[in-house]
Parts: C-alpha cells; structure tokens; sequence
C-alpha cells in the first residue's frame, strides 16, 4: 500500500557522538528501499566527533544528508 512512499526520517542533534552511529544503525538495518530513504542529520554545530561519525556514514549510505544548524535553533 505505501510502498511507493519516500519517508523522511529527521534527526536533529548536537554533540551526540555515543549515540548518533547506534540511531542511524537502526535506520540503516531497516528492510525500507534505501532508494525511497531519506535521512536528514541537523547538526546544531557539535563540538566532538558527531560529524565525524556521520560523514563516515554518509560516505557508505547516500540517502543520509547532513545539514547545519548554526543557529543552534530547535522549534517549539
């Protein structure tokens, strides 16, 4: 029935460098057509290797983006 829908999955954060490998492991393990995936890591400026992690991933799984919250801004 949804198996033509995209989905999005959204991951706002900041200085989650325990946490973020384990999250986007459970996305990545998923059985969803990666090329209907969509996943949006909003970094808010971290400080330790939380990018880092991420553009590893990014390198291996092409539907993870990062984007940057430089304004460290998270909506009520």
């Amino acid at each position: 029935m949804f198996s033509n829908a995209k989905v999005s999955t959204i991951f706002p954060m900041c200085n989650e460098e325990k946490f973020i490998g384990q999250s986007l492991d459970s996305i990545i393990v998923n059985d969803y057509p990666k090329e209907k995936l969509e996943v949006l890591v909003i970094d808010g400026m971290s400080e330790d290797g939380t990018r880092e992690i991420v553009k590893r991933y990014i390198k291996q799984h092409p539907y993870i983006k990062l984007l940057e919250n430089p304004q460290k801004y998270i909506p009520l």
